[in-house]
Formats: C-alpha cells, structure tokens, sequence
C-alpha cells in the first residue's frame, strides 16, 4: 500500500512539473508574441509598468502565497470529511477575497494614474497617460486571478492536480489568440494587450470551474458568521507572508521607478531577462520550497531540529545542482537564448543584446533567490514569520541605495539595477543563514563545496558542448542551441554519475 502512495505522489509530481513546465513554455510564447508585434519602446514600457502592478498583487495573493497558505486549513476539512464545515469555511474566505478584491480593482481603476506615478515617476505626461489607461482596463485582471488562486487550493486539497496546473495555460493562450485575433481580424494597437491580459485571467478562472463542480467544491457569498475564529486563523498566517512576499517584490517595483528615467527600453528588457530567470525559479526552486514546508513543519513540530537541519541542507544541495547549469547557460548562451526567443518582428538584435546584458546581471544572484524561498519556509516551519519579514525590509533598504549607486553613480543604467537584485539577493540569502543558526539550524560547509563542484561541472560541460558541436555544425541556429542543450545535460549528468553526486538519485523523488 506504501508503494501504491509513493507511486501516486511520485506520478502526480512528474504530471505537475512537466504542466508547469508546459505552462512556463506558453509564457514565453506570450511574450514572444508581444515581442514580435510590439518590440522594445515606450508603449511596452508603459504596459509592462501597468501590468506589473496588479502582477505585484497577484503574487501577493495568488500564486504561492494564498493557495499555499490555504490548503493546510482545507487539507484539514477533506481529512475530517466534515463536508457542512467546509462548505461553510471555503463560503467564508470567498466572502472576504471578493470584498478586498472589489477594493484593489477599485483602486486600481479610479487611481490608476496617481498609481503609476508611484511606480514610474521618470515617464513622461504622454507614457504617464497611456500607462494609467492600459492599468484601468486591466484592473479587474487581479479580481479573477485571485479568484483562480482560491480554486487551485480546494483543488490541491483534494489532491486533484490537473486544472491548478493547467489553468496558466490557459492565461497565456487566451493573450495569444486575442492578440493574433486583433492582428488578422480587428484592430492592433497596444489597448489590445491589456484587453488581451484580462481575457486571459478570466480563462484561466473558467477552466477551473467544472473541477470544482465535480469535485464538490463550490462556494458562495455570504455574511453570515463572517469572521468566524477560522477565518482569523487564515488572516493571522496569511498576513506575514503577504508582508514578506510584498517586500521582496517591491525591490522590483524600486528597478521598474528607476528604469523609468532611463532610455526608451529599459523597463522591457528588465522585465524580458526577468521572465527568463523564472523558469528555472518557478520549475525548481518553488517547487522544492513548496514541498519542503511540509516535511521541515513536520520536523519542527516534533522538535526534531536535527532531522530538520539535514534535510534543509539535502534540499539546499539539490537546489544547487538543478540552478547551477541554469545560472552557466544564462551567462554563457544567454545571448542565442534571447535572439532565439525575441529577436523577430518589431523586436531587433541591439534589444535583444540589451535583455541579454540585463540577463547576465540577474543570473548571477539566481542561485542565492532559488536559496532564499527554500530558506523562508525554514523559518515558516518554526513559525517565525517576523525575522524573514524583518529581514526583507531591511534588503529593501539596500536594493534602493545600490540601485542608485550602480544605476546612477556608477552610469550602469539599467545593467546597475538587475546587479542590485542579484547582490541584495545575496546579502539577504546570508542573513537568513546567519538567523537561522540561532535556532540551531545550521547549512553544512559541504554545501559550499558542492556548489562550486557544480558550478564547475556545468562550465566543463558547456565547453565541451561548444566545441563539439560548433566543430560540427558551422552555422548558428535553432538546432545547434538545441543540440548544445542536449550536449550540455548529457555532460553534467555524466559528471555527476560519475562521482556519485546522490543529488541525482533525487530528481526521482
């Protein structure tokens, strides 16, 4: 029966990795198809300043943080099989998603300007205008990507996995027919996109509905017993994190105020190189973050800090082994990534080149971001909320003050700003590390030994893909970054087999 579970956990991860791993490749077909239609200029710096900021909130609210922080409570009714309970709880925290939702979207759509402003205030009249009108008719979009958070937790609490997975799927989709529909068939102009942005979250809401029909799972509005002592519950846990997870996002919105004064460009290229780095984040790192919390709680509720500190530190481990071949090829062959991706259409070489530059500055803190989620759930275990949230404000702080020494001081315009991430980054990775030791949880200096093994893995085995291959094959193309890749993995895994790295035999658990 044991090896019945095991199998069942085991298949239901592969299916979620490989649909997160689908959803991430139709993201990047969405922004290769705004690339081509719209390339890198002063409209796509005003929509990505607009869409940044109910995408600020969606990941306060949504993705990993209110679904995450959900399913624990949910996971208890479905245990209980108390189905009055539940309905009743789920009713409730609907009840009061929908009211502070109508609230952002309000605010959204009455202050949009006086909002952008905050964000953005290098632009001029013109781009402060279209930015404010692009954020109004995409502010229902948090509504209904909020509300598709709260479905993906009923669902994962009932071990359905399918839809939470697939439903981003259908977000990038829906922007990408809108958009082809409004090139063949209508109008095209950059509206387009925000009308696009919000079709998309309304599919992506959609696509959920029949599972949670099937699944018994509905809800409704109701004021009845609104705050109930449950309901506080989830307030109380959801809040910190929410801080915490607005803190570390806000340092983006720090680069997007600064690239605002800086060429026609910046903000897009910044925020280009930043949907690169989320793959390897999203696929790797969240996903070894999310597990983790339930094991490393587990730990820590029956005070088993030894236990706890050796599987942080396996985690930490693996975490390394799947981001350093990832951080290698971004700084190496980040270049024929992004001619690969956007180089077409209104998108041409030089913006190209300048995302990759953005690129190389944000790849070299990617390992230490991927190591900062994985050690906030440490602290999420111990139920410390306040230090990482401390922590983070005080990395706000920094981010700012190297912003402007790089950006400003130095002249690296927007090169400087994604070097403040990535050092901040690391600074704060190091300030976890450091708190945590208080609590008797200490990371191995064997980790540091690894990470340099891997790193040098990675760098033997991306030159010798190059030769090989480039020997081969003269001319540069789809085929040979493909076969590089190919080559690559082939390389590290044999490097790692080798020397018997038991990371390896992880990627099967």
């Amino acid at each position: 029966m044991i090896g019945k579970d095991k199998k069942k956990k085991f298949s239901s991860s592969v299916n979620v990795a490989i649909l997160t791993f689908f959803s991430r490749v139709f993201g990047y077909l969405r922004d290769l198809t705004i690339t081509f239609f719209f390339g890198a200029n002063t409209l796509t710096d005003s929509f990505y300043v607009a869409f940044r900021i109910p995408n600020l909130f969606r990941r306060l609210l949504a993705e990993g943080t209110l679904s995450s922080t959900l399913v624990p409570f949910f996971t208890k009714y479905v245990d209980t099989k108390d189905e009055n309970s539940f309905k009743k709880f789920r009713s409730e925290v609907f009840s009061i998603l929908v009211l502070v939702l109508i609230f952002f979207t309000l605010l959204f759509f009455f202050f949009s300007k006086e909002i952008v402003s905050l964000f953005a205030f290098g632009f001029s009249e013109d781009q402060l205008e279209l930015s404010s009108n692009l954020l109004k008719r995409m502010s229902p979009f948090l509504f209904f990507i909020s509300l598709s958070a709260l479905n993906m937790g009923l669902l994962n609490s009932k071990g359905k996995f399918f839809a939470p997975a697939f439903s981003p799927v259908m977000f990038n989709l829906a922007i990408i027919l809108t958009l082809f529909t409004c090139y063949f068939f209508l109008e095209l102009t950059i509206y387009s996109l925000s009308y696009a942005v919000l079709l998309g979250a309304i599919a992506q809401f959609l696509i959920q509905l029949p599972f949670i029909s099937q699944n018994h799972l509905n809800y409704k509005f109701s004021f009845k017993t609104f705050l109930s002592e449950e309901a506080k519950a989830v307030i109380k846990v959801l809040i910190p994190q929410v801080v915490g997870l607005g803190v570390y996002n806000l340092n983006i919105l720090i680069n997007t105020q600064f690239a605002s004064f800086m060429e026609n460009g910046s903000v897009t290229y910044l925020y280009l190189a930043e949907r690169l780095l989320e793959l390897p984040l999203g696929v790797f790192a969240v996903s070894i973050a999310t597990i983790s919390l339930t094991q490393l709680s587990e730990f820590s509720n029956n005070k088993n800090l030894m236990k706890m500190t050796k599987y942080l530190n396996d985690r930490m481990a693996f975490l390394y082994f799947l981001l350093c071949p990832c951080c290698i090829v971004f700084l190496f062959w980040g270049d024929s990534i992004c001619d690969l991706l956007y180089v077409r259409g209104e998108f041409t070489l030089s913006d190209s080149y300048f995302t990759y530059k953005a690129l190389i500055a944000y790849s070299v803190g990617l390992i230490f971001v991927g190591g900062v989620r994985l050690l906030t759930q440490a602290f999420f275990a111990i139920k410390d909320t306040a230090t990482p949230v401390k922590l983070a404000m005080i990395n706000l702080i920094l981010n700012a003050l190297l912003c402007y020494f790089f950006s400003i001081i130095l002249n690296f315009g927007f090169i400087g700003l994604a070097l403040s991430s990535s050092i901040s980054s690391i600074v704060l990775f190091f300030s976890l590390t450091y708190s945590l030791r208080k609590n008797k949880i200490n990371l191995k200096f064997n980790l540091l030994i690894k990470f340099l093994v891997f790193i040098f893995f990675s760098f033997i085995a991306l030159l010798i893909s190059n030769y090989i291959i480039e020997t081969l094959i003269s001319e540069s193309s789809i085929v040979t970054l493909f076969l590089k890749f190919i080559c690559f993995a082939a390389f590290y895994f044999l490097f790692s087999y080798l020397t018997k790295m038991k990371e390896l035999k992880l990627i099967k658990e």
